[in-house]
């Protein structure tokens, strides 16, 4: 009973303590309340006050969060410039290992589109990034520009008066293949994680004296291309700083997309090429729903109704994707244009020509001229071609000759072949109807041809789409799916593998040399080859990588080997007098950020050296990184190169495959 009594006083004693203490669970619940309140309230202010910026997220279609494939295929093809990080470059066990040089492999950063398109003069390519990295460079060059021109390019060589920014197009905003402010801050961006990388360890950041003689620690080539050049200048910038400008000014030039240097003709090329091409023509046609959808695109973009091509579709597509622009939609059914009789069409473009003359600084147009003159190289089997067509104009005796305007422009043509060639892999057998589409294409009077028949060449215009039609998101995706599939065909292709080899063979026996030579003379510390995407392409069949998203070439992606020895071989070396060899040396690749030597055909894994590294940029992070012996790629290069085509050198894996006995 007490127990019972116990437990009904203390009931008591708590309701009584709850009615006295009434005001003070109102208070408090009363407290919760308003605190829930606030916060809803806070959190749908919070909301109102970023509504601008999610509409602004879903007005640029390209890249909004709400569709995740969508955005993924504008990261992977566009590759912007925040995207560019830095990975495993230069992640090695420092206390161990001595990094003894580096050579890189790049594409040039983001450019135009490389056919005419449709209202593509007015696409947004000029408009600069807001980036603190690219406003310090332009000044920079300002800076460096004194006389009108950088000096790194005013004196005698290569790339004699080639602009170091991207040139201001007068009426378009968008110029045929050539590098754009976003391409600018791309490569600078890939500069600087070279500098964080590598430049202590080398001494990227010496600068050396305006003028004094190239010492060869630092190397580059460079296609002859005003992207390629930019490109090269301002990975140079972003690597060296001040000292950016003295790299650009010991540029060397290739004379090849591919970097053959010695190793360039091939009479396989084009039996390999035309196989290829048949391929890949096959593929599309066995997808009929595509090639449809190619169709449809190629009306909608191009100028030409003449482009069928997925990969040109693609790269017209990508410089709208790219530069935050609208997709276009198929314009409304115009009538006919009347037929031009030849003298009307003369006068008329005569006019035209003489609108342009007029509206073009004299200054500008003979710099332009000049470095066309400079640009077309006659020497190689697409040059041959093009001379023997305006033969009229060029004398082999005198390249030098002052050509009239007429002459000029008919080698802006024939340069603009060459580049269409040399990025897309066109073959050149149908040169003479592409210099009679260009004819068109570039406006320009042409005296050679007015002199013939215009009835002969003359063709109705094509007659327009009545259906309208806009390219929507949904079409892009389709067409990408279908080149990754495409994509995934052609790395494993016997005869894309084979033509790889050939095409990539002077590159790598050139950075095999500049390896050697940085074992046995200490130099080169740094090679820079800036190049395009069929350099890396070639490269990554050749070094027997096979993921397609390797071979998807990005703008603006490298390729770096580093060369690395024992740091405790140096007092070896100092007690014994012995000198360095090869077995002393390894190597790793490096291929956007990815440690890729693992899968190179040629380093053999329980030869390699494996070794566990911490991100410098998260400690919560490791990497595997691999070291492969360099006695493996010189083996590679000198004896097993060649092994699928039974032969054991270039030359006659040229012949062999170019005579129709192909290797099995």
């Amino acid at each position: 009973m007490s127990l019972f009594a116990n437990k009904s006083k203390i009931v008591s004693e708590m309701m009584k303590f709850s009615f006295h203490h009434r005001a003070f669970y109102c208070y408090l619940g009363m407290s919760l309340w308003i605190f829930f309140l606030i916060t809803v309230m806070y959190r749908y202010m919070s909301a109102g006050e970023e509504t601008p910026s999610v509409k602004k997220i879903v007005q640029n279609e390209y890249i909004s969060k709400s569709d995740l494939k969508y955005r993924k295929i504008y990261l992977k093809a566009c590759n912007p410039p925040e995207n560019i990080v830095r990975g495993t470059e230069g992640l090695v066990d420092s206390d161990t290992w001595y990094l003894q040089g580096v050579l890189v492999v790049t594409r040039h950063g983001d450019r135009g589109p490389l056919a005419h398109l449709k209202g593509g003069d007015k696409l947004p390519c000029d408009v600069a990034p807001v980036s603190p990295l690219l406003k310090s460079y332009e000044e920079f060059v300002v800076n460096a520009s004194g006389s009108g021109r950088a000096w790194w390019v005013s004196g005698p060589g290569p790339f004699h008066n080639f602009p170091s920014l991207p040139a201001h197009t007068t009426g378009t905003h968008c110029a045929l293949g050539q590098l754009t402010p976003r391409g600018l801050v791309q490569m600078l961006t890939v500069g600087t994680i070279l500098k964080e990388a590598y430049g202590d360890k080398l001494g990227l950041d010496v600068v050396d004296p305006q003028g004094k003689k190239d010492t060869g620690e630092m190397v580059s080539y460079s296609t002859r291309y005003r992207r390629t050049f930019q490109s090269l200048v301002s990975l140079w910038w972003g690597a060296s700083g001040a000292g950016g400008g003295a790299r650009a000014a010991a540029a060397r030039e290739s004379h090849s997309v591919a970097f053959c240097f010695r190793e360039c003709a091939c009479a396989a090329h084009h039996a390999l090429n035309k196989k290829i091409k048949s391929q890949s023509k096959n593929r599309l046609d066995s997808h009929p729903a595509i090639k449809e959808l190619v169709t449809k695109l190629s009306k909608v973009l191009f100028e030409s109704q003449e482009k069928t091509d997925a990969d040109v579709v693609r790269d017209a597509l990508l410089a709208y994707m790219c530069h935050d622009a609208p997709l276009p939609c198929s314009e409304r059914t115009k009538k006919p244009k009347p037929r031009v009789h030849k003298h009307q069409r003369r006068l008329r473009e005569d006019s035209v020509a003489l609108r342009s003359l007029l509206d073009v600084d004299i200054d500008t147009l003979n710099m332009e001229l000049d470095y066309i003159n400079n640009q077309l190289d006659f020497n190689n089997e697409i040059g041959r071609k093009a001379r023997d067509i305006i033969g009229k104009y060029y004398d082999s005796r005198d390249k030098k000759a002052p050509l009239d305007f007429d002459a000029q422009m008919e080698r802006e043509k024939l340069l603009y072949y060459q580049q269409r060639y040399m990025d897309n892999g066109d073959t050149y057998d149908d040169v003479v109807i592409v210099k009679k589409n260009l004819d068109a294409d570039f406006n320009f009077p042409n005296d050679a041809r007015m002199d013939t028949d215009f009835d002969e060449d003359y063709r109705e215009p094509t007659p327009e789409n009545t259906e309208d039609f806009c390219i929507g998101k949904e079409h892009v995706m389709s067409l990408f799916a279908y080149l990754e599939w495409s994509y995934r065909q052609e790395i494993k292709n016997i005869h894309n593998r084979r033509r790889g080899l050939l095409v990539a063979y002077g590159l790598i026996h050139n950075i095999v040399q500049n390896m050697i030579r940085m074992i046995s003379e200490n130099k080169p510390k740094f090679v820079v080859y800036s190049g395009h995407d069929k350099t890396l392409q070639s490269l990554i069949l050749a070094l027997g990588l096979n993921n397609y998203q390797h071979y998807n070439i990005q703008y603006a992606s490298r390729m770096i080997f580093e060369v690395y020895r024992k740091k405790d071989l140096r007092d070896e070396f100092k007690f014994t007098k012995r000198k360095a060899i090869a077995q002393d040396f390894y190597f790793r690749v490096v291929y956007n950020g990815e440690d890729v030597t693992g899968k190179l055909s040629f380093c053999k894994a329980r030869q390699n050296v494996v070794m566990k590294v911490v991100d410098p940029a998260d400690d919560m992070k490791t990497y595997n990184t691999y070291l492969c012996p360099i006695e493996s790629i010189v083996r590679f290069i000198h004896d097993d190169y060649f092994a699928s085509f039974n032969v054991s050198n270039f030359k006659d894996a040229c012949a062999t495959y170019g005579s129709g006995k192909q290797a099995l």
